[in-house]
């Protein structure tokens, strides 16, 4: 006869009941949009390098006479701008993303950053709008990614957003919760643990119960040695 088998009850949710607060739309549609920032911003910023070389040239014509020649040459080299440009585009890139995906976990500070981040892209391109920005094509990828700044901006500014980041501040700073012993649940089956303040699993139609000890028996007496005193 087949022994129906008892599942270990296990309890719900994470110890402590306490759960991760639940990120809401505004700011992950905001992280999103600063995917479309950064990427409208890299495009921008190497359409520029016209721009900026000549910005370059006129800055090293206007050193002194006495400058000596060697130190021109590095100066004059293309190799030398893109290198500073490089390093910038990416420093600032990092940046950007790091402090996004950091607004994704819910810090506070970087929620503020970023959106004010937002609103001075969208600013920048506001001006550019009313500049001399050569190649003029180049404002396409700019005033998009302003759009999106100020959209962000906008998102991160809400009321749930901000109430997402005090919760998750408030979840972070909770006291640890002690581990569990016994086990919330069997690892490998029913057999090898079981839940809080429950006995071990017995599959015998209840709990296990300590063995007890054995009844006690009398015996009587025995008759053996009458029964040999009579037959002799």
């Amino acid at each position: 006869m087949s022994v129906p088998i008892q599942p270990v009850q296990q309890p719900a949710g994470e110890p402590g009941g306490e759960q991760r607060p639940k990120r809401p739309d505004a700011v992950t549609i905001a992280a999103e949009l600063w995917a479309a920032v950064i990427i409208g911003q890299i495009i921008g910023f190497i359409a520029q390098y016209p721009t900026m070389r000549d910005s370059w040239d006129r800055q090293i014509a206007s050193m002194p006479a006495d400058t000596p020649k060697e130190e021109l040459d590095v100066l004059t080299s293309s190799a030398l701008l893109i290198t500073v440009m490089a390093v910038a585009g990416v420093a600032l890139t990092v940046v950007s993303v790091t402090l996004v995906l950091l607004t994704r976990a819910g810090y506070n500070w970087a929620r503020i950053v970023v959106a004010a981040m937002g609103v001075f892209l969208a600013v920048n391109a506001g001006f550019m709008l009313f500049g001399d920005v050569s190649p003029t094509w180049v404002m396409i990828p700019l005033v998009i990614s302003g759009v999106a700044g100020i959209g962000s901006s906008v998102l991160l500014l809400r009321r749930e957003s901000e109430q997402y980041c005090r919760a998750m501040t408030a979840y972070r700073r909770r006291p640890p919760q002690p581990a569990q012993w016994p086990p919330a649940g069997p690892p490998n089956g029913p057999y090898s643990g079981y839940g809080p303040g429950q006995p071990p699993y017995w599959p015998y139609g209840g709990p296990q119960q300590p063995p007890s000890a054995p009844p006690h028996v009398t015996r009587p007496p025995s008759n053996e040695g009458n029964e040999f005193r009579g037959q002799s």
